[in-house]
């Protein structure tokens, strides 16, 4: 026991180093845990209506199942938000296609796109246009202009609640409000309907 005891002091000395460094190393950590603000997760983090990336002189296509373009959407700068994870664009413009029907085209001078790419915001003189079909008496050039549209990719309908005006051939229509269906080719004119309708003469 007596051999036992010194052995034991001996021992403690040899480490008493190791500890002391042991206890300034913690000390150490502890001190930068206290002090230094903690990151949380992405799920745990409340997102802001910050942008978190862009992109410059964009292109995107859309292409149908049989690889054919079924829309393109084009624009000087498009910002992406984290929160909400929309986009905004400037001076948006877009093309849609679809097979035996008119090319619709929308530009405007800003936009808003939503996360899944289904529905474009238009605003600042913005302009729909669906081109003339194959037989322009029956199905002229279609021209709608607002400060506002709102596009519905999926149900490929362009609508505004703003004052719009609509020009179809020779004729031209004002109203507070517009609801255009490319599916169908029905427009309803919304509010206070003004304008003048031009019949287009009958074939002999």
């Amino acid at each position: 026991m007596q051999d036992f005891l010194p052995s034991l002091s001996r021992l403690a000395l040899r480490l008493m180093p190791l500890l002391l460094m042991a206890l300034v190393a913690g000390s150490t950590f502890w001190l930068v845990q206290v002090n230094t603000p903690h990151d949380e997760s992405d799920a745990q983090r409340e997102k802001r209506h910050v942008p978190d990336y862009y992109m410059d002189n964009f292109t995107a296509t859309e292409l149908d199942e049989d690889g054919t373009t079924k829309m393109r959407f084009t624009g000087v700068r498009m910002v992406h938000y984290e929160d909400d994870q929309t986009y905004e664009v400037t001076r948006p413009a877009m093309r849609a296609y679809e097979p035996d029907r008119p090319p619709v085209t929308g530009h405007a001078d800003t936009g808003r796109m939503n996360a899944d790419a289904s529905v474009i915001d238009l605003y600042g003189n913005a302009r729909i246009v669906r081109i003339q079909g194959a037989d322009p008496s029956k199905d002229p050039e279609l021209t709608a202009t607002s400060s506002y549209f709102q596009i519905l990719i999926n149900d490929d309908i362009v609508k505004t609640d703003k004052p719009v005006k609509l020009t179809r051939g020779p004729s031209v229509m004002t109203a507070n409000g517009l609801v255009f269906n490319n599916v169908t080719r029905e427009v309803d004119l919304l509010g206070n309907v003004r304008g003048t309708i031009v019949m287009a003469p009958r074939k002999e």
